[in-house]
């Protein structure tokens, strides 16, 4: 009932309200609007009508709507004498031509109006204000329920049918649990396992609360059904609770009902049934959790050995966006995204395969914040590290995720494609299952005691306290040994900080050295410090982005053009610390972004336009450091300009008829990543700079670039020539680069060479 929101406002340090979009049925409670807020709430009751009518200006009674007006809530703008009326488009915001309609009858302390219901429920939604006769218009709080602001800043309240005055529910503020030991705990690294154990024919749960006042298990036969068994978890002296449980329940459901002191001097207990947070498998966002036999560890034998990161081809992709628009495999249901990806992977005419790529980095795939299928926001809202995305499989309630997901991974292996998952260990979704457990624990907070928000997102994981380092490094742990996951991608990167990250490195290297490690480097606090290019983690290049953008479409940039060429774009002390791209699922498309400000058909793209991109696309796949190209790019992928689609599933999913149409580019990007690959292209694979020489080529006409390249290991040498512009240029080429062959083409090149407009050449 709450996924359209509504507003949360805290009165004071002790209480708060919260302001639905209609009214409370009573089904559930609004805990994830106030836990978005970074507010822990109890007590939540409905407010009376008194109130809800000075709040929001009207409160239904029986038959009628109350307006009320309270003298003293606009600050002395009232005095006792004020006669004070009701405007609105009822009466085209003029009251006074009919004022014994409109006007406000005087009570106590305010003045009150009552209308027949029906007849204002016609006119639902309404805009309307209250104002006096010297036309002193009184501006309603900006928090207060159904207030929105007009064009020229102006608030006015709204009336609206399906909010009688059951809209509004008043809570009480968790202020902050416990301080017994906090700065202890959060320095303190948990041990042991967690979660769901099954050692042979012993089983436990686990779980890490050691600010807690109780903690219980609750056992479900059903995910809705009703609890089958409490069982009290008891505490042990490293802060964690745990029980021997006599039987495994295998197939059946758990949560933990946590119960957390107010504060030191306070009596009263704040209870909140959490998912476990190393359940390694929910039934949804909000679980329960799923037990389930532990899954087999890949053997080291069996572990599919990744190309070194210098030597991968990226593309970035979606499980949903890949898989919506292709035919379902014989029973394969529709909506069974891992499963669907498996069977296309495993067949002769899969678009990823015929790319020619060996890795695919697949946005987030563990539990996120989804309340149904269609809200998916790529996964970047997620809720469980351990569990496969349940939304993802073909029946999340008998823990299918893990085995699909698992059969995933192999199917990529299998075509010779490296699995690299994007990680989200900077924030999470609704918070509420960590900040229930323990907020001062697991998130960062401001002086005032708010969660911090340098994420952009509501809420910053505290990844200096222990156990959040402990469970970040336990979850990706799990996905190697258990899933053979070749790489991960770290979102917001600085947020998990240099030395999470160094840790992250060792750990992961230990049980696969050839492990892939990339950051995107900044947050909304600043960027990674200068330490990580000592590490073997590859950093999101938006310099290279940038440049490329500027240079094709602006016609500048060309030195840094230059250093992308080279491999120094960003101060890399390695070729391969750089992950070159032009486009990623944020933002714009590249098309998009190129197209802004143009009348352009984007169901049958100019020439221009195609050119451009490939130009793009070539100068990634032609460059030193780590190429990554999105998918559909290579077919003109565009969002009709929409700069954010992070819900939206009808833009994001690929229209593989565009692989037809544009079959010329996506041949020619194949080309690209083929050669690149091959052994005659391993000079744009070095290892270390010094590995190639470079030298830029000078007096060539506006528009052209050219630099030669001298790869030291195998003694052969090469020259990029690139055009950014739309004219052709004739470049009267150096006298050792006469009758030299054009290696994507095989053509001879005499001592001329006519570079087309967006066009580029490479010489042997």
């Amino acid at each position: 009932m709450y996924d359209s929101g509504g507003k949360v406002c805290e009165s004071n340090q002790e209480n708060g309200l919260v302001f639905l979009e209609k009214d409370w049925d009573g089904e559930c409670l609004p805990y994830d609007l106030v836990e978005q807020s970074g507010i822990l709430a109890t007590n939540f009751s409905l407010i009376d009508g008194t109130l809800r009518s000075t709040l929001g200006g009207y409160v239904k009674v029986g038959a009628n709507a109350l307006f009320r007006v309270k003298q003293g809530q606009f600050k002395g703008q009232l005095e006792n004498e004020s006669e004070v009326f009701l405007a609105s488009d009822l009466n085209n915001w003029n009251p006074f031509t009919k004022s014994d309609q409109w006007r406000m009858t005087k009570e106590q302390n305010g003045w009150k109006l009552l209308l027949g219901w029906d007849e204002l429920a016609r006119h639902s939604p309404f805009a309307f204000k209250f104002v006096t006769r010297e036309l002193l218009w009184l501006e309603p709080h900006s928090q207060f329920v159904s207030v929105e602001g007009t064009i020229g800043g102006a608030k006015n309240y709204i009336f609206d049918s399906c909010r009688t005055g059951k809209d509004v529910l008043s809570f009480d503020i968790v202020k902050h649990l416990r301080q017994e030991k906090l700065q202890h705990w959060l320095h303190t690294r948990p041990e042991g396992d967690f979660g769901y154990i099954q050692d042979g024919q012993e089983y436990k749960f686990r779980l890490f609360a050691p600010r807690a006042k109780g903690v219980d298990l609750l056992i479900y036969d059903k995910p809705n059904g009703v609890v089958k068994n409490r069982l009290p978890l008891a505490p042990q002296d490293d802060g964690s609770w745990e029980i021997q449980a006599k039987q495994g329940w295998e197939g059946l459901f758990y949560l933990y009902e946590v119960s957390q002191n107010f504060g030191n001097k306070s009596k009263k207990t704040f209870k909140k049934n959490i998912v476990d947070p190393y359940a390694r498998a929910v039934c949804n966002r909000v679980g329960p959790g799923i037990i389930h036999t532990h899954p087999e560890k890949v053997s080291k034998e069996e572990q599919f050995h990744p190309p070194h990161i210098k030597d991968l081809v990226i593309m970035e992709a979606h499980v949903r966006d890949l898989v919506e628009n292709i035919d379902p495999h014989h029973g394969t249901p529709s909506n069974a995204w891992f499963q669907r990806l498996t069977d296309w992977i495993s067949s002769d005419h899969c678009y990823l395969k015929k790319t020619g790529i060996n890795a695919i980095e697949l946005q987030p795939i563990q539990e996120f914040d989804a309340r149904n299928r269609d809200e998916y926001h790529w996964g970047y809202m997620p809720v469980n590290f351990f569990s496969p995305a349940s939304t993802f499989s073909s029946n999340p309630s008998n823990g299918n995720a893990i085995k699909e997901f698992k059969m995933l991974v192999e199917a990529f292996h299998q075509a010779g494609i490296a699995v690299i998952i994007d990680v989200v260990y900077n924030h999470v979704g609704v918070p509420g299952q960590l900040l229930s457990l323990d907020r001062e624990l697991y998130f960062r907070m401001d002086e005032q005691g708010k969660l911090q928000n340098f994420s952009g997102c509501g809420n910053d994981l505290n990844c200096e306290s222990e156990p959040v380092r402990k469970l970040v490094l336990d979850s990706l742990l799990y996905l190697v040994e258990v899933f053979d996951i070749d790489g991960f991608r770290f979102d917001l990167g600085e947020l998990l900080g240099i030395e999470l990250l160094s840790e992250i490195e060792t750990e992961l290297r230990k049980i696969k050295p050839s492990i892939a490690l990339i950051a995107e480097p900044w947050s909304f606090r600043g960027r990674l410090p200068n330490q990580i290019k000592d590490s073997t983690f590859s950093l999101w290049s938006d310099e290279c982005r940038e440049k490329v953008f500027s240079c094709i479409l602006h016609h500048n940039c060309e030195a840094e053009v230059l250093k992308l060429l080279k491999g120094e774009l960003d101060d890399a002390l390695h070729p391969w610390h750089a992950v070159n791209y032009v486009e990623s699922h944020d933002d714009f498309s590249f098309v998009d972004r190129i197209c802004q400000g143009r009348e352009v058909d984007t169901q049958n793209f100019p020439i221009e336009i195609l050119k451009m991109n490939r130009l793009a696309l070539f100068l990634v796949l032609f460059s030193p450091g780590v190429p990554m190209i999105s998918a559909g790019q290579d077919f003109m992928r565009h969002k009709y300009g929409n700069r954010n689609t992070y819900q939206r599933g009808d833009l994001n999913a690929l229209d593989y008829r565009n692989l037809d149409k544009y079959s010329e580019l996506s041949t020619e990007v194949e080309k690209f990543i083929l050669f690149r690959l091959s052994t005659e292209g391993e000079f744009l694979r070095p290892k270390q700079k010094v590995d190639c020489e470079y030298r830029e080529i000078y007096n060539l006409p506006h528009g052209v670039l050219a630099i030669e390249i001298h790869h030291l290991k195998t003694e052969c040498q090469y020259c990029i020539i690139i055009n950014y512009t739309n004219d052709d240029k004739s470049v009267e080429l150096p006298v050792k680069w006469t009758r030299s062959e054009c290696v994507l083409s095989g053509q001879k090149v005499h001592n001329s060479l006519n570079a087309e407009g967006y066009g580029y050449y490479v010489l042997k």
